[in-house]
C-alpha cells in the first residue's frame, strides 16, 4: 500500500504537503516505515531524526533539509546544504586543476560581471594597459570609462597585416607590447585570450612574453578566457595572474556566473585591495569560496546554486573524458571549419598564427549572412558580425561562427557535416 494511502487511512485527511513529504521519504529512502498504526506515524519510525530528513523534492536535493529558510524554495538547492558545499569544493578543486590556479572565486552574473569585478578590485586608480583585439576587449575600456576606474589607460590595438579590402588582422606585435610595458610600467595588463569579435587567439609564447614584461615592472597580467573554448590556459606556464572564464562556452553549462582564477601573486595582492562594488566585490566572493573550501558556507548575495550544480557536473564529465582530449577535439574542429569556409571563398579576419579554433570570424558582403538571417533560414543560429573598435574601415562586415560544446567536440565529423550542409544551402 502506498504511503499516501496509509496516511489517509490513518488520519482520514492530511495536507497535500504531508502526503508528498511522506511519499518522498518512502521512495527516496527505499522504505523505513515499520508500522501502520497512528502512533507510529507520530514517531521516528515514520519521521526519522532531523539530520536524516530528506528534502521535499528528491530531484532537487534528495538528502537535503526541508526548506524553510528565507533564501530559497524547495525547488532550488540551498547554499547552506551539504550538497551545495560539495558542489563548491568540487568546482574549486577542478578549476585549480585545469588552470593550475592558486585560488578560485565565483561571481554571480556572467563573464562580464567577472571582468568588472577584477577591474574594480585591482585597477582603481592604477595605470592599465589593454591589448585590444576586437569589440569584447574594447569592453575593458568601456568598464574603465563607466566606473572611472584607472588613473590611466593605454590601448594597443590589433591591426591589418596586409593592404586592401577584407585584410587579415593580427594583435599588436609582441615586441611593441613589451616595449610599451617597459615604457609605461602599467600596474595591470588586460588581454583577451580569444577575441570573440575577430576570432583571434593569443598564442602561448605571446602570453608568456606579456607576463614576463609586466612582472618585470611589478605589475600583473589579467587574461579574459571567456571565449577560449577548451583551449585551456596553464596559469603557471603562461604567467597569467588573473584568469576570467564563464560556464556557457568552454564548459558546456548554463550561464549564471563568472569564474575568476588567481595566481599566488594575485591572491597575495588582493588582500591589500578594496573593491568599489558591493555585488561585484571580488575579494568578498573569494572569501565565500574559501569558506566552502574550509568545510563551511557563507553568504554575500544569492548564488545561482542550481546552475552551479550543473556546471560542477559538466566539469567532472570533462575531467573524466580528458581535458587534453577535448582540447585536441577543439583544435581539429576549428581547423576543419576554417578550411571549409576558406574553400568557399570566405576570408578570415584573424591572420595566420592567430586563428582561434573555437571562434571563426569571416568577412562577407552579404547583409543577410552578416546578420545571420540566411543561416537562420536553414535552421542554424550563428552570431552577427560586430565592430572591432580597432580603426577598421567603414565597410567592415563579418559573420561569426561559434564552435563550443562537448556535443560538437565529441562528434567532430558530425559537427562539420551539419555545418557544411547548412553552408551549401546558404550559398
Amino acid at each position: 500500500m502506498s504511503v499516501a494511502r496509509i496516511a489517509l487511512r490513518v488520519h482520514g485527511r492530511l495536507s497535500l504537503e504531508s502526503v508528498v513529504v511522506a511519499a518522498n521519504r518512502r521512495f527516496a529512502r527505499g522504505g523505513w516505515i515499520r508500522s501502520r498504526t497512528p502512533r507510529a506515524l507520530m514517531t521516528d519510525s515514520f519521521f526519522p531524526p532531523e539530520a536524516n530528513v530528506p528534502g521535499l523534492l528528491p530531484d532537487v536535493d534528495r538528502d537535503g533539509l526541508l526548506e524553510y529558510s528565507v533564501v530559497y524554495t524547495d525547488r532550488s538547492i540551498n547554499h547552506m546544504s551539504q550538497r551545495f558545499q560539495h558542489v563548491m569544493r568540487d568546482i574549486s578543486d577542478l578549476l585549480k586543476k585545469v588552470y593550475h590556479a592558486k585560488s578560485v572565486a565565483i561571481v554571480p552574473g556572467s563573464g562580464t560581471f567577472g571582468m568588472e569585478a577584477v577591474a574594480r578590485q585591482f585597477a582603481t586608480n592604477r595605470k592599465c594597459l589593454v591589448i585590444r583585439n576586437g569589440w569584447f576587449s574594447y569592453r575593458w575600456s568601456q568598464i574603465f570609462e563607466m566606473g572611472s576606474i584607472p588613473s590611466e589607460s593605454i590601448v594597443l590595438k590589433a591591426r591589418p597585416v596586409e593592404s586592401g579590402r577584407q585584410a587579415a588582422y593580427a594583435p599588436a606585435p609582441i615586441d611593441e607590447v613589451v616595449a610599451a610595458i617597459r615604457e609605461h610600467k602599467p600596474d595591470l595588463v588586460f588581454a583577451p585570450h580569444v577575441e570573440t569579435a575577430s576570432g583571434m587567439l593569443l598564442p602561448d609564447a605571446y602570453l608568456r612574453a606579456v607576463a614576463d614584461a609586466v612582472h618585470e615592472v611589478g605589475g600583473m597580467f589579467v587574461l579574459d578566457c571567456i571565449a577560449s573554448g577548451t583551449i585551456w590556459v596553464d596559469m603557471e606556464a603562461s604567467g597569467v595572474d588573473v584568469l576570467v572564464s564563464a560556464p556557457q562556452k568552454g564548459w558546456s553549462a548554463s550561464p549564471g556566473c563568472a569564474l575568476v582564477m588567481l595566481s599566488p601573486l594575485a591572491r597575495e595582492r588582493i588582500d591589500g585591495t578594496t573593491s568599489t562594488s558591493f555585488a561585484c566585490d571580488l575579494r568578498k566572493w573569494l572569501q565565500i569560496m574559501e569558506a566552502y573550501e574550509g568545510g563551511g558556507f557563507a553568504y554575500h548575495a544569492t548564488m545561482p546554486t542550481d546552475s552551479l550544480a550543473t556546471l560542477r557536473d559538466v566539469i567532472k564529465e570533462t575531467d573524466a573524458y580528458g581535458f587534453d582530449k577535448v582540447r585536441d577535439e577543439q583544435l581539429e574542429l576549428g581547423t576543419r571549419i576554417r578550411a571549409l569556409l576558406a574553400e568557399k571563398g570566405f576570408r578570415s579576419v584573424a591572420a595566420e598564427g592567430f586563428q582561434a579554433p573555437g571562434v571563426v570570424v569571416c568577412y562577407t558582403d552579404d547583409d543577410d549572412i552578416r546578420s545571420g538571417k540566411k543561416f537562420a533560414d536553414v535552421g542554424v543560429q550563428i552570431a552577427a558580425g560586430v565592430p572591432l573598435q580597432c580603426d577598421e574601415p567603414a565597410d567592415f562586415k563579418t559573420f561569426r561562427i561559434g564552435l563550443f560544446g562537448l556535443d560538437k567536440l565529441h562528434d567532430v565529423d558530425g559537427a562539420v557535416a551539419r555545418f557544411a550542409d547548412a553552408l551549401e544551402r546558404v550559398l
